[in-house]
């Protein structure tokens, strides 16, 4: 895809319609602000918050509000490259300086313990109550152990997800991961578990696997990585093997990458030397020095606990483990729910879960609640971006542009095939380069969008 198409297709993300950011303020001024409350300061409630404002300037109309314990945010997009020293965590850590400027008032860090949707307010830690007219969950993913035998949130640091997640300050599991690799001898055995459909981000695993095997062919060459998965396919997985036979010996009697397709993991062991154990369904036992285990994805502990999950906070049901939403506008479908919302990853669609998604359903949600606040009907058409590059090595980078529809009869959105963009396979050296290059700017230019810095 190139770069002057590329920046078309990123500019049509979210169809807007004009009468959004032209009606007279007059027409819809009332004497009250609304008041609009955000759980979650990660790239969903970023976004929602400053297209809010960006389609309601005026602070004395609307007043936003937004709930984020942590002081600072780091992207999850760009930490698999810490592994290789491509990126830092301080280079993908992000102050909220510029997006308080932008909204209009200062975040509140604080832990948001529960919303009552009958006297419109969201609890925090501290006791304060913050009234809402509209608001929007944006709490990321949790995760569910009880799938695996011997896999425990205490255990999960010894075979780090390296996942980021609200309320946690798990980035941290990614130098944990480093310095696992680093301390390993020559000659380990790395396993990284894929996760179980669906999950965050779904060519994270694969980059994830790509970094950590450049990792191994510079400083650890004796070692081989077997890719755990669920699943028969993943995403990108053309460009990925390729790059793999390229760059890892991918296929071949000295692969210093497997991947192993259809295989479960019903139990993990840890010994006391260290050693990790997967047990498969079929009884088998894989040995493994070094493990990343990506457990199965579910919505935020928030959402079950402010029951926005059909299957509440009984049981772990697979196929309920998402947020029922409305996919015009991303209000909730759960009864007596109405005026809160459901954006990022927790939100149940059948669209990708990843950052570039989470924005622009966050645009989805800001034209609905402004639509909603100025009365304007029918809302426009929902048309929604995903993207993201995946670096397999060095100056090697892959990358996939997709744009998704709301079905005409407004349950879920549909791929566009002909909006669909890839790096070709045929790509050459210098393309992938350039690739490569144009990713390192598609993360300053998206960070930018979503915190304005």
């Amino acid at each position: 895809m190139s770069s002057m198409n590329r920046r078309k297709f990123i500019k049509q993300s979210v169809v807007v319609a004009s009468a959004l950011l032209t009606m007279p303020i007059e027409v819809f001024a009332q004497s009250v602000a609304k008041k609009v409350v955000i759980v979650g300061g990660g790239v969903a409630g970023a976004t929602v918050a400053r297209y809010l404002r960006e389609f309601i300037p005026q602070v004395a109309l609307v007043e936003i509000t937004i709930i984020e314990p942590k002081r600072t945010y780091t992207t999850p997009f760009g930490t698999n490259e810490i592994l290789t020293n491509m990126r830092t965590l301080e280079a993908l850590t992000v102050e909220y300086t510029e997006l308080e400027k932008y909204i209009g008032s200062k975040i509140v860090h604080q832990k948001a313990l529960s919303i009552d949707n009958v006297n419109k307010h969201v609890l925090v830690a501290d006791g304060t109550q913050y009234p809402y007219d509209y608001c929007i969950v944006a709490t990321g993913i949790d995760f569910e152990y009880s799938d695996v035998v011997g896999l425990t949130s205490q255990n999960n640091a010894e075979v780090p997800h390296a996942y980021d997640m609200y309320n946690d300050g798990s980035t941290e599991q990614i130098e944990i991961l480093k310095t696992q690799l680093s301390n390993m001898e020559n000659g380990s055995h790395v396993v990284l578990v894929a996760p179980k459909n669906s999950y965050r981000c779904p060519p994270a695993p694969y980059e994830r696997a790509s970094q950590i095997a450049q990792f191994i062919k510079e400083h650890k060459p004796n070692s081989t990585l077997t890719i755990i998965d669920s699943k028969s396919s993943f995403a990108k997985q053309d460009s990925f093997e390729k790059a793999w036979s390229e760059l890892y010996g991918y296929q071949t009697n000295n692969a210093l990458i497997r991947w192993r397709a259809e295989t479960f993991i019903d139990q993990i062991e840890i010994s006391e030397a260290g050693k990790k154990y997967l047990i498969t369904d079929e009884a088998d036992r894989i040995e493994a020095d070094v493990v990343s285990y990506m457990p199965t994805m579910k919505a935020s502990k928030f959402t079950y606990d402010a029951g926005l999950v059909q299957s509440g906070m009984g049981a772990f049901d697979m196929a309920q483990r998402w947020c029922p939403i409305n996919p015009e506008t991303f209000e909730s479908t759960m009864a007596g729910k109405q005026g809160i919302y459901v954006i990022g990853d927790s939100s149940r669609t059948s669209l990708p879960k990843s950052g570039y998604m989470a924005n622009s359903q966050a645009k989805v949600c800001a034209i609905a609640i402004v639509s909603a606040i100025k009365g304007l009907t029918p809302l426009p058409e929902s048309v929604v971006t995903n993207g993201c590059y995946s670096f397999v090595g060095k100056e090697y980078a892959i990358s996939i542009f997709q744009k998704f529809k709301l079905n005409s009869d407004k349950s879920d959105y549909t791929l566009i095939p002909q909006n669909r963009g890839t790096l070709p396979l045929e790509a050459d050296a210098l393309w992938r380069q350039k690739e490569a290059e144009q990713g390192h700017a598609w993360y300053a230019n998206f960070r930018r969008d979503c915190f304005g810095v």
